[in-house]
């Protein structure tokens, strides 16, 4: 099993990448949470940010395999490569890894309690997201909207999550400024979901929101998304007025990923590419979640 499970990570989930991908989600985010909070006036990434980092990593991989499970009879057909629509990995071995691995990230965030519940929640949500799948086949594949949409608050559990750790960390209570951090944040995620499946000319049963809405809505969604993400993270930080505690002029860094999506959307919409570009999908949110990180940093100093 361990060899099957090795082999799916490295074709379903590349360490490396992810593993860079999950910490910057993880510090960036929680550089965040202190830059909007004007009572974090030291916060530095610690211990808590570390194990948070690691857990988003593994969280990650988890819920890749529970994707993989619910994609497995489209996958069968249209991505035969990958590792368990090959048969290079069992179900069961999945199954096995989301067990072991929820239960260890419960043990590794023992000591917060509130982290510890809103893991719990989250694995037992994906867990019912993947049985009602697998025994009806519902939500149906190709409903892509609705799929999101039921995935969603996954992710929303999971940046709660990163809250959790940014304020067992800070020994502060929870507030309000918390909920605008989260827009921006499931903002972003939004825009990268958008703009990793359109796609100009897709194929009969490819799953992209193209089939939906239309290319040009589809392209203005993505876009918007984006500019909302951006427009939320000014209005809060405020980076035009320095002298207010926890905003400075580090806020102004937000425009750097805005900048990342307004040359993919011109090269996308003059260049007549047929996907949109890969270096902004994949360049993105590692872009916004480095800027949140530089902007605690900057406005906690």
């Amino acid at each position: 099993m361990i060899r099957r499970l090795a082999l799916f990570v490295r074709g379903s989930y590349p360490l490396p990448l992810a593993a860079v991908f999950a910490a910057a989600w993880a510090v960036g985010a929680t550089g965040l949470y202190a830059a909007t909070d004007p009572r974090a006036h030291d916060w530095r990434p610690g211990w808590g940010t570390a194990v948070a980092a690691v857990t988003v990593v593994v969280d990650l991989l988890l819920l890749r395999a529970a994707d993989d499970l619910r994609d497995l009879p489209y996958d069968r057909v249209h991505n035969p490569g990958r590792p368990l629509a090959r048969g290079a990995v069992r179900p069961r071995d999945l199954v096995v890894l989301m067990a072991v691995g929820a239960a260890g990230l419960l043990l590794l965030n023992s000591g917060n309690r509130p982290a510890q519940l809103l893991l719990a929640a989250q694995f037992a949500y994906t867990a019912a997201l993947v049985g009602a799948e697998l025994r009806s086949g519902w939500p149906p594949g190709d409903a892509v909207v609705l799929s999101v949409l039921l995935s969603s608050p996954i992710q929303i559990v999971l940046n709660l999550y990163l809250y959790a750790v940014f304020l067992h960390d800070t020994g502060l209570s929870a507030g309000r400024r918390a909920l605008p951090v989260l827009a921006v944040l499931l903002l972003a995620a939004t825009h990268h979901e958008l703009a990793r499946k359109l796609v100009r000319d897709p194929a009969a049963r490819e799953r992209t929101y193209v089939h939906v809405f239309g290319l040009r809505t589809t392209t203005a969604l993505a876009v918007g998304f984006a500019a909302a993400s951006t427009a939320v993270s000014l209005a809060v930080l405020r980076p035009w007025s320095a002298g207010t505690a926890g905003h400075g002029a580090w806020g102004w860094l937000v425009l750097l990923p805005a900048v990342v999506v307004a040359r993919a959307a011109w090269s996308f919409t003059r260049g007549g590419a047929a996907r949109w570009p890969l270096r902004a999908t994949v360049g993105y949110l590692p872009t916004a979640f480095t800027c949140y990180l530089l902007i605690g940093l900057g406005a906690t100093s």
